[in-house]
């Protein structure tokens, strides 16, 4: 059955009910918001993932055990994956063939024992990862997921004030999510239609017990909205809504609670994992490439410090932020209700950050061209300063595009977070006046008189004007395309809040009432959990803002100093044992010639690299943990956070380096001569 055929089947249903026009149809239909969500929210890796799947497939016939079947196909099905478990572990033993296969022969073509049998492990290893590659994704797309719980709650709770049904309270709140969770909505919905559940109940039971384990709350506030449905009153449906909205805000702040306890411990392993143990190793390195310069090659530190720590350290954060529980923030949708001219910079950032990283890297560029750092040079200031310079043009390039394309956005969601805090009281006052049985154009301009200096009410001013001198409809003053109130204040709630005033008022002011304050109440109370959280919170996220941000560069930039000071004294040395060695002297420590690989040394520019871009990858990587801890699943707080820190600890990491590289380096000479 067609999704918007579907989608028309219950705005009609809708509309019969209300006995009026349901708002306006969203710009995008549901088949082309699930298109949105499998390219932009799922990203290119689904997609590539489901297409080699059906390949390899097509090429490799499998049967598998049915209790692997079982096992693996919830995972696909809930992560909405279009794929089957004959596909994955079909890629998974082609890729391990494949491979083997390519191990063995670069292996034989470089004669290199090492790379075949590292080669070959790694091919078998993917047999085992990537029958878990589901199970990942799900894991991903549910912590993305349970943040969205709570508005699915609020959603269901304003439309059952009014109308008490739950299938239309389904598909109310499916339309007002973002995904991922409007996609498991409206497949409620489809299941519905398409008779695989005879009732809105059994799907909503079937779906609510895949959260089991997950968010409880949940499980006991829909429970609860179903028992609404049965109560002898409206007043006794009232508080038991209002009970449904308590359950899951109290289940939330208790899974917090207990998610703050249990952080220290994985925190403190990242730390260790992704900063001190391999700043350790780097601090000894300059040593072990002396004593085994030729065979240590600089790509195998960069293999390890570059791709397999970043990776492990990547799999460990994402670990933390799959174990958080859904937040109560209700955060405001740039993505979903931003206009183009807001979201849309003048100039490409992409570009802009390139032409960041380039001003860096061409001097660095041209420099190595014409004099290629080779020999003793390459053991000079000269290299290595250039190269510390290129590694700040690839940071401050990287975060400069991130900064220039969240910039805009960023200062509208924090207008928009700060209405939406204003918002709350705006509504509970719009809705003790119209309890008082006065229409939505007589209450408007008592609220604006009321709450004269809140930012919140030049929204409500816009309306109003609009109303009066425009000769508009409250639905068209709220959503006008041009000239709609909500076009200059793309917030997901307030427009959801509205929507819900549409419709109420067409009922009466008493049942708009009814549903605002309903709304104030749950909007203080979700602020009130979400600050609570925030406090509890704030010691390790301090910690973490000071690693990324001081910790880490200061660090990295010490021990690059270090290590210049090292192979620069150990450079010398050598030059000046070589000399003796020539003249026919024999000098005391002469045999270290045979002991140090000095030729072999790995240069300070080349380690410096390593270090820097091992910098970036880790506040990166810090950084994504950092927001998903603060803020959920928020994309635009992310690139904001990313943008931020990037550009601080790569100009510290600068800093730090240059000045004790110059620091070490006066020091080599007096070193060197009391050696």
């Amino acid at each position: 059955m067609d999704v918007e055929k579907l989608k028309r089947q219950y705005e009609k249903r809708i509309e019969e009910e209300l006995g009026a026009e349901l708002t306006e149809r969203p710009s995008v239909s549901y088949s082309e918001a699930y298109r949105i969500f499998r390219e932009e929210q799922l990203g290119i890796g689904h997609s590539l993932f489901e297409r080699l799947c059906a390949r390899a497939e097509r090429i490799l016939k499998l049967k598998l055990k049915q209790s692997e079947i079982e096992q693996m196909l919830p995972f696909l099905e809930m992560a909405h994956i279009i794929a089957t478990p004959q596909g994955v572990y079909a890629l998974a033993l082609l890729s391990t063939i494949a491979g083997v296969l390519v191990s063995f022969i670069i292996g034989l073509l470089l004669g290199n024992f090492m790379i075949l049998i590292g080669g070959m492990l790694g091919s078998v290893s993917l047999f085992f990862i990537i029958p878990t590659i589901p199970k990942r994704m799900f894991l991903t797309w549910r912590a993305r997921a349970s943040d969205q719980l709570i508005l699915a709650v609020l959603y269901m709770v304003i439309y059952m004030e009014h109308t008490p049904n739950l299938e239309l309270a389904t598909w109310f709140a499916a339309k007002h999510l973002s995904p991922p969770l409007s996609l498991d909505f409206v497949k409620l919905l489809w299941d519905v239609e398409t008779k695989k559940y005879s009732t809105i109940f059994a799907a909503l039971e079937d779906y609510i017990e895949t959260w089991r384990g997950w968010d409880d709350a949940f499980i006991d506030s829909i429970h609860v909205l179903e028992t609404s449905l049965t109560a002898g009153t409206k007043e006794d449906r009232l508080k038991i809504l209002e009970k449904a909205e308590e359950i899951i805000l109290e289940g939330t702040y208790d899974k917090m609670m207990a998610f703050v306890h249990e952080l220290q411990s994985p925190v403190q392993t990242l730390h260790m994992l992704g900063t001190v143990l391999p700043v350790m190793g780097l601090v000894m390195l300059p040593m072990v490439s002396a004593f085994m310069g030729a065979t240590i090659k600089w790509w195998q530190i960069a293999l390890l410090y570059n791709i397999l720590l970043p990776i492990g350290v990547y799999l460990l954060a994402r670990s933390i932020l799959t174990t958080r529980p859904a937040s109560s923030n209700i955060t405001t949708d740039i993505y979903m209700h931003l206009t183009e001219k807001y979201a849309k910079p003048k100039l490409s950032p992409p570009l802009v950050g390139a032409a960041v990283a380039a001003a860096f890297l061409a001097p660095t560029l041209l420099f190595f061209i014409k004099n290629p750092p080779v020999g003793d040079a390459a053991f000079t200031i000269l290299p290595l300063a250039l190269s510390t310079i290129a590694i700040a043009g690839i940071g401050l390039g990287i975060g400069t595009f991130y900064w220039y394309r969240n910039n805009t956005i960023i200062k509208i969601k924090r207008k928009m977070s700060k209405i939406e805090q204003e918002f709350a009281a705006a509504v509970f006052q719009l809705g003790n006046i119209m309890s008082q049985g006065k229409p939505i154009e007589a209450a408007l301009p008592e609220l604006i008189e009321a709450m004269p200096k809140a930012e919140v009410i030049d929204f409500f001013k816009i309306i109003n004007d609009n109303i009066r001198n425009k000769g508009m409809s409250l639905k068209e003053a709220i959503f006008d395309e041009k000239e709609g109130a909500i076009t200059y204040y793309p917030s997901a709630i307030i427009k959801s809040v509205m929507n819900t005033l549409v419709e109420a008022t067409k009922k009466s002011p008493q049942i708009a009432a009814s549903s605002l304050i309903t709304i104030s109440r749950y909007l203080t109370n979700a602020h009130r959990v979400e600050e609570r959280l925030k406090d509890l919170l704030a010691d390790t996220i301090s910690s973490l803002s000071s690693q990324i941000k001081l910790f880490a560069p200061s660090i990295s930039g010490i021990v690059v100093g270090l290590s210049f000071l090292t192979t620069k004294i150990l450079s010398q040395l050598g030059q000046r044992l070589s000399g003796f060695e020539a003249g026919g002297e024999v000098p005391f420590g002469a045999g270290l010639l045979d002991v140090f690989q000095i030729k072999y040394m790995l240069p300070g520019w080349i380690f410096q690299i390593i270090v820097g871009i091992y910098l970036i990858q880790i506040v990166f990587i810090m950084s994504i943990l950092l927001s998903g801890l603060v803020n959920g699943a928020d994309k635009i707080e992310e690139e904001n956070v990313l943008a931020r820190n990037l550009l601080l600890a790569v100009v510290f990491y600068t800093v730090i380096t240059l000045i004790c590289s110059l620091f070490f380096g006066s020091l080599v000479v007096g070193i060197t001569e009391a050696i």
